[in-house]
C-alpha cells in the first residue's frame, strides 16, 4: 500500500515537520486542524468563530483528496473549554447538513500549541481511490 501526504496549496504551511493529511489506502487521516488561514494566522477569537475556519480548512485538505466532508467518519476534538463545544456543534450541524453525522469524540485539553487557539479538529475519512 502507498502512502500520499497531502499540503493542499491554500493553506498555510506546517509550522512542524508534518503533512496536513496522509492517505493510505482508502482512508486519509488529517493532522489535527486549527483556526489557521493561509498565511498562518489565528481567525477568530470564539469556538465558534474558530470552528468556522476549522471545518472550511477541513474541507479544502478533504477535497484536495478527492472527497469532502461526507467521507469523514470519525472526529475528535480537543478544546481549550469543553464547555464550550455546543458553539462548535452549531457549525457542524451546518456543515453536516442534518447527517449522517460521524463517530465524534470530545475532550478537554489543558494547551492547544498557541496562545489564543480555542479548538482543535481531528479527522478521518474513507474517500475511495
Amino acid at each position: 500500500m502507498s502512502i500520499e501526504a497531502i499540503n493542499p496549496d491554500g493553506l498555510s504551511e506546517p509550522p512542524e515537520p508534518y503533512s496536513h493529511a496522509v492517505r493510505a489506502g482508502d482512508t486519509v487521516y488529517l493532522a489535527g486542524q486549527v483556526a489557521f488561514d493561509s498565511s498562518g494566522e489565528i481567525v477568530g477569537e470564539t469556538t465558534g468563530e474558530q470552528a468556522e475556519q476549522i471545518w472550511g480548512n477541513i474541507a479544502e485538505i478533504l477535497e484536495a483528496c478527492g472527497g469532502s466532508v461526507a467521507n469523514i467518519v470519525k472526529i475528535t476534538y480537543f478544546c481549550q473549554d469543553i464547555r464550550e463545544l455546543p458553539e462548535e456543534m452549531e457549525v457542524r450541524r451546518r456543515v453536516f447538513d442534518g447527517g449522517p453525522y460521524p463517530a465524534v469524540t470530545a475532550c478537554q485539553a489543558a494547551a492547544l500549541g498557541l496562545p489564543g487557539l480555542k479548538l482543535e479538529v481531528d479527522v478521518i475519512a474513507v474517500i475511495p481511490q
